[in-house]
């Protein structure tokens, strides 16, 4: 039987931290992303289970508060439950803990289930499908609004979508726009910055040998990225970053 709460204990590894010993923010969005996809395995809402009736499941939304940066050789642990269903929205939430159960980032995100062939969204059936919801438990509030774009943005920043940037659907994975946004910023931006919180809002698929570029709006400590297809000028993702000064208080290592 399905747990209602999925949990998953994490080493923070060398290869998934960056230059001052952080949990790089693409790394632990994938943490995110891996469990949630266990917890829908085996059930009518798995890969293989939707993948046979023509379905999948698309990111539309996700939203993380980071208390604490993981650092390198923490231990974690990663909780993940579905919250519930808005319209045709399914709501999933994250929790991440550090040894200590001190809560060190919180997250939700929203999903739709789509078509493969028509792209259209499927309803969801509380009363059949099986899952174990938890309407009661919520880590934080979700809100379906999207990220607005960028006003008087410049661009800062061009990648090329190669092989290894696809997942088993064919188009770019989620984990992978948050580290090209990640990534358009210098080198001393990220030495005394890191992210307090991330919002990013999914809108179109980047395939294999698009070029995208990086759009950057600043304001202070709030910063909204959008990232378009140069094919078509069309934005594929939205992310509003809250920065704060990188925490030295904490050990490269934990």
């Amino acid at each position: 039987m399905t747990p209602a709460v999925l949990a998953d204990d994490r080493l923070v590894e060398a290869f998934h931290v960056d230059a001052l010993g952080r949990l790089k923010p693409e790394a632990l969005f994938g943490y995110l992303l891996n469990i949630a996809w266990n917890h829908a395995k085996d059930t009518s809402y798995g890969f293989s289970e939707l993948a046979d009736r023509n379905l999948m499941w698309v990111l539309v939304k996700a939203h993380l508060v980071i208390h604490h940066h993981p650092r390198w050789h923490e231990r974690i642990r990663i909780e993940t439950w579905g919250k519930g269903i808005e319209r045709l929205y399914a709501l999933r939430d994250f929790a991440v803990t550090s040894e200590s159960g001190e809560r060190i980032v919180s997250g939700t995100s929203t999903w739709l289930v789509l078509d493969r062939t028509s792209g259209r969204p499927q309803r969801f059936d509380l009363k059949t499908d099986g899952f174990p919801w938890l309407p009661a438990r919520e880590e934080m509030t979700t809100s379906l609004e999207k990220v607005p774009p960028p006003e008087n943005g410049q661009d800062v920043a061009r990648f090329q979508v190669v092989f290894s940037d696809i997942d088993v659907n064919q188009h770019v994975n989620s984990a992978r726009y948050l580290q090209w946004m990640m990534d358009s910023h210098t080198h001393q931006h990220l030495q005394t910055k890191e992210p307090a919180s991330i919002e990013l809002s999914f809108l179109l698929e980047a395939m294999l040998g698009d070029q995208l570029t990086v759009t950057s709006a600043r304001s202070a400590d709030q910063e909204v990225c959008s990232l378009r297809r140069d094919r078509d000028q069309k934005e594929v993702c939205r992310a509003r970053f809250n920065w704060r000064a990188t925490d030295t208080s904490r050990p490269l290592s934990a």
